[in-house]
């Protein structure tokens, strides 16, 4: 193991010495801190990205094995492809730019824990737009326990006309279903936009992904 740790070392850094360009690497709409690097005319990107597309990795000897992970998660659902992103990042599809800039712990009747959420939500295109009629069909707050929770005041959002480059910043609260102690509920983990890109369509407008849902990690922090 020793030797293969050396090798992989020893040929990253001669690529490295050898790179005549680099640059930022995207991934699904997300800017990712690798980079990638030309060498003779090729260019290199580091595992972890093509880990996040999918491609899994293992080296076996003298082989590097790459092979392209299934689209379908134990169970049998279809995984929903989302931008990616992490707290206070900016992620944008084309139509719609979300950044989550805040997450604190909030109470109802004083029994009820839960989180409250503070988004910018900003109208990327150039014509008026609701985010209803632009496909997106719901937005969920998931718990590190694998619990969903959904907000009563998700209207606010939905529904909200923006013109040309206007934006709207809101705090979405979710609660927990039923009483419970604080120390009970489980942390928020991320936040999952839904989006049918077909639906824009009636709006006049168009994402520039075929992947718009996003996925906001809410416990990395950019």
């Amino acid at each position: 193991m020793n030797r293969m740790l050396t090798l992989a070392v020893a040929t990253l850094c001669s690529l490295v010495a050898a790179a005549g360009s680099t640059y930022r690497v995207v991934t699904n709409g997300t800017v990712t801190t690798e980079s990638a690097i030309v060498v003779d005319g090729k260019t290199y990107v580091p595992l972890t990205v093509l880990a996040r597309l999918g491609v899994k990795s293992q080296l076996d000897g003298g082989i590097l094995n790459l092979t392209s992970a299934s689209t379908v998660t134990p169970g049998g659902a279809n995984a929903r492809v989302s931008l990616e992103g992490c707290l206070g990042q900016t992620l944008f599809n084309g139509v719609w730019r979300l950044t989550v800039k805040a997450v604190r712990p909030i109470t109802r009747y004083g029994t009820y824990p839960g989180y409250g959420l503070t988004l910018e939500w900003k109208n990327g295109t150039t014509r008026s737009i609701d985010a209803l009629n632009t496909g997106v069909k719901s937005v969920t707050l998931v718990l590190a326990d694998g619990t969903t929770l959904t907000s009563e005041d998700i209207q606010s959002l939905l529904y909200k006309k923006l013109p040309q480059a206007a934006g709207t910043s809101l705090e979405l609260p979710f609660y927990a279903d039923a009483p419970k102690a604080a120390n009970q509920f489980a942390r928020p983990t991320k936040l999952l936009v839904e989006i049918d890109a077909a639906q824009a369509a009636a709006s006049n407008v168009a994402y520039t992904t075929p992947t718009p849902s996003f996925r906001v990690l809410l416990d990395c922090k950019k």
